[in-house]
């Protein structure tokens, strides 16, 4: 299988223990699909991108506790495609409208977009960010809604 994986955010003496729980993750897939995992460790959790062979694997965004990464990413891959993208918290009657706001990385300064769901009028909250390009963690304001469930990603600005 070719599996690449970033891993930012944690010490060295981590890093290889995160890279075998995304292993543990990926063994029960079919070896000619290719993926990527970037895994950046944001305070007391993972905030990870998923990157796979089909158009629903593509961009997949979870935030994962310390203790459970194998099982969240399982679980992400299982599900990826059964329901809407778009989080019930900020769409309660439907009203979100899906943003991408263009940042330059602060490691690279390469331009980026964040693409989200916000309500009109919601807040913004400053959230951890990682560019997809050299995944130095940014920080960057989206709204308060995606910030609290993690439903926000970033991708290469095009």
């Amino acid at each position: 299988m070719s599996l690449k994986i970033m891993i930012a955010g944690c010490a060295k003496e981590e890093k290889d223990a995160v890279g075998s729980s995304v292993k543990k993750a990926f063994t029960d897939r079919p070896q000619d699909e290719p993926w990527s995992v970037s895994v950046v460790k944001v305070a007391n959790q993972w905030s990870v991108e998923i990157n796979g062979p089909e158009a629903r694997y593509k961009g997949l965004s979870i935030v994962a506790p310390l203790g459970d990464l194998t099982g969240s990413l399982k679980n992400a891959i299982a599900s990826a495609g059964k329901h809407s993208p778009k989080p019930a918290a900020a769409t309660p009657n439907g009203n979100g409208d899906e943003k991408k706001d263009r940042h330059d990385c602060e490691g690279c300064s390469a331009p980026f977009e964040v693409i989200y769901t916000s309500l009109p009028g919601e807040r913004q909250e400053v959230c951890p960010v990682a560019c997809p390009q050299c995944w130095h963690v940014n920080h960057v304001p989206i709204a308060e809604g995606a910030g609290a469930t993690g439903d926000y990603r970033a991708q290469a600005a095009s």
